[in-house]
């Protein structure tokens, strides 16, 4: 019992300890992964417009 109330204090600091803007390669995936949201939402937005001006 003592082992597992360790273990999750531990993974507890752990997780508090990162957080935070992070180091430079968290920052560029960061980056990254909102380039990615904003490239699919405009493909779905130009598929919207293709969707509505082939089916009227």
């Amino acid at each position: 019992m003592k082992t597992k109330a360790l273990v999750f204090v531990a993974s507890c600091i752990f997780l508090i300890g990162c957080s935070g803007p992070g180091g430079p390669a968290q920052r560029a995936g960061a980056a990254v992964d909102k380039a990615v949201h904003k490239v699919g939402e405009g493909i779905s937005t130009v598929g919207e417009k293709i969707e509505t001006t082939t089916n009227p």
